[in-house]
């Protein structure tokens, strides 16, 4: 058993959460946060406020410290991939679960995860044979992050991480070990 002054003193879970794990209670919070965002076709993109909501069920909160550039932001911004502007740059990252959603048993607040850009059912016919890779019903947040003026915005590749905090599906979130370097961990969310 650990007294009182040495769990005062034991630190966070993970050393990337300064404070130990965030709260963990359900809200109807809209967290403000500064992020990247490809308002038109070609246009420069613009670092703006931006409004994320809590996670629904099944969804996860991450804190985001680590987002590569990667080429298919520029697809998106060219509106090579798609037309749904404006878009929330970003997807090989890595961060903190902040807070979850209903039904999220897999992370939970304070778990250093790698964001991936497929959350895979685990039903279907691909996943029940063991090939999450041809998962034939793969799924985002379904809570919409939006400008500041209310306008929904399209997270690249569903997941939104040029940004301070982000919306995901829980499915997205891998964990990893909370030693490695966000920068580094983060690239293997590209695939």
């Amino acid at each position: 058993m650990i007294d009182a002054p040495a769990a005062q003193n034991a630190g966070p879970k993970n050393p990337h959460t300064a404070f130990g794990p965030p709260s963990t209670r359900r809200s109807t919070v809209t967290h403000e946060v500064r992020a990247v965002v490809a308002r038109q076709q070609g246009a420069p993109v613009s670092v703006e406020t931006i409004l994320v909501p809590d996670p629904g069920p099944g969804e996860a909160l991450v804190r985001v410290q680590a987002c590569g550039v990667c080429h298919t932001d520029l697809h998106y911004r060219e509106g090579g991939i798609d037309d749904a502007f404006p878009f929330l740059l970003g997807h090989e990252a890595a961060g903190v679960v902040e807070s979850v959603g209903e039904g999220v048993t897999d992370v939970e607040p304070g778990d250093f995860v790698v964001l991936n850009w497929r959350a895979v059912c685990g039903r279907c016919r691909a996943c029940a044979k063991g090939a999450p890779w041809y998962c034939f019903d793969t799924h985002n947040a379904t809570r919409p992050m939006t400008l500041a003026d209310g306008t929904p915005l399209s997270p690249a590749l569903g997941i939104g991480a040029f940004a301070e905090k982000t919306l995901v599906a829980a499915g997205q979130c891998t964990k990893v070990d909370p030693a490695a370097s966000p920068a580094a961990a983060g690239l293997l969310g590209c695939g």
